[in-house]
């Protein structure tokens, strides 16, 4: 005569795990935007009690680093104070690099400003003239910085300078030939020049 079990299914068990998964990767999701921004102030923060507690170590390095967490935060406006702060104290850049890497300190100038001119550019309203300043000198220091370059051809697009646009972005996509984004951006450019994009699409562009 066959014994009867009784009791949850294999069934059952696997849609308990599967739910309780699908619950934790939901929760997750909804609360990573929250956990990422007190991570982020708890570094600022300590990045703040360094410049208090050690201010003899602090390098112009230390201060365009909490100028970035500030621009991560979306906190344009600190993140510009920081940066025009440190920018009269950039020349000393030199100073905590290794004495052959004149490179080095340029290309941290040129980041100095391309960082400025971002967050010039989210500021409410945009500074946008000052912005394009900022990208320009980026460039005056390290001529072939990617992210400057990507900011230049942006600005150039809006101004329907779409040849000289695709000239920049694809200097710049030369140096990260992988960056997705720089070939969309790239490839917008050439449409743009060719006539090959609708109006909606062009109103998009130089909006």
């Amino acid at each position: 005569m066959p014994t009867e079990t009784f009791g949850p299914d294999p069934f059952f068990w696997t849609y308990i795990i599967v739910s309780g998964l699908i619950i934790a990767i939901a929760l997750f999701l909804i609360t990573k935007p929250f956990w990422e921004n007190r991570w982020l102030m708890e570094k600022i923060n300590a990045q703040k009690l360094k410049f208090i507690t050690q201010e003899q170590e602090v390098t112009p390095l230390d201060q365009f680093e909490l100028g970035r967490m500030y621009t991560s935060l979306k906190d344009f406006p600190s993140a510009l104070a920081e940066f025009e702060e440190v920018e009269e104290d950039f020349n000393e850049v030199g100073g905590t690099l290794d004495p052959e890497d004149s490179m080095g300190a340029l290309a941290a100038r040129a980041q100095l400003h391309n960082s400025k001119g971002f967050a010039l550019m989210k500021l409410e309203p945009p500074r946008t003239a000052q912005a394009r300043r900022e990208f320009v000198r980026a460039v005056t220091y390290w001529p072939e910085f990617p992210e400057a370059l990507i900011n230049i051809g942006k600005e150039l697009m809006k101004r329907k300078r779409f040849d000289v646009a695709v000239r920049t972005l694809n200097t710049a996509l030369k140096w990260q030939p992988g960056n997705q984004e720089f070939s969309d951006y790239a490839e917008q450019a050439r449409k743009a020049m060719d006539g090959e994009l609708s109006k909606e699409e062009m109103k998009q562009i130089v909006a």
